[in-house]
């Protein structure tokens, strides 16, 4: 998947439209969004991928050069889920809420490990796991046995004190492992399944990722 070396357009409409053949026998496919005019494209067979006036999600990569080469296994409607994209999405908003979600953990989660950073539960989902559902995220850590120990968290914001015993995740690993997940997940209906893991879980609509529960 490579997802980390992908750039996201959110909701791009799509003008000028047009494929052109290569010499070695492929098609140059090439648009511009409506609202600019950077060139993206990438290479196919001739049949038609897009539609003009269509809204996509696209991932994409600038190249040294700067023309923008997009990833087709990285693009979708804007009305369908595509795992690559919805990842793509979640690790930038989870980038965007880096340093407040950093300073809520090291302010609100106490532990007593010293073989590296952990990450209270919630904060641990925000950071890695934005594309599914908190439940899902943590039942999958569980059950791969990521290197977990126990903590106590609280919140300085609350009129009153409180000290919850809660379970804190080792930062080192936890992404290559979502990574894992995602990258072997395939579609079962509604939902998707990987053999990673025993259950079942949805990956989130771009427009539907939030850090909120």
């Amino acid at each position: 998947m490579k997802s980390r070396d992908l750039q996201t357009r959110h909701d791009v409409i799509i003008r000028n439209y047009r494929i052109i053949p290569l010499a070695n026998g492929k098609f140059l496919h090439q648009f511009t969004p409506f609202t600019t005019d950077t060139i993206y494209q990438f290479e196919a067979n001739s049949a038609p991928v897009l539609l003009n006036g269509e809204r996509y999600n696209i991932g994409f990569r600038t190249m040294p050069d700067g023309r923008n080469i997009i990833d087709p296994s990285a693009m979708g409607k804007g009305d369908s889920v595509n795992k690559i994209l919805s990842f793509l999405a979640a690790k930038q908003q989870s980038n965007d809420i880096l340093v407040e979600n950093t300073a809520k953990n090291d302010q609100r989660v106490t532990h007593a490990a010293t073989d590296g950073y952990y990450w209270g539960k919630k904060y641990a989902w925000r950071r890695y796991g934005l594309v599914m559902a908190e439940g899902a995220f943590l039942q999958y850590l569980q059950e791969i046995g990521h290197a977990s120990i126990p903590c106590l968290t609280s919140n300085p914001d609350l009129p009153f004190s409180s000290n919850d015993r809660s379970t804190a995740y080792r930062d080192d690993e936890l992404e290559d492992k979502i990574d894992a997940l995602i990258e072997t997940a395939e579609k079962v209906g509604q939902y998707f399944k990987s053999p990673l893991y025993t259950k079942k879980f949805q990956i989130r609509p771009i427009n539907s990722i939030t850090d909120k529960k």
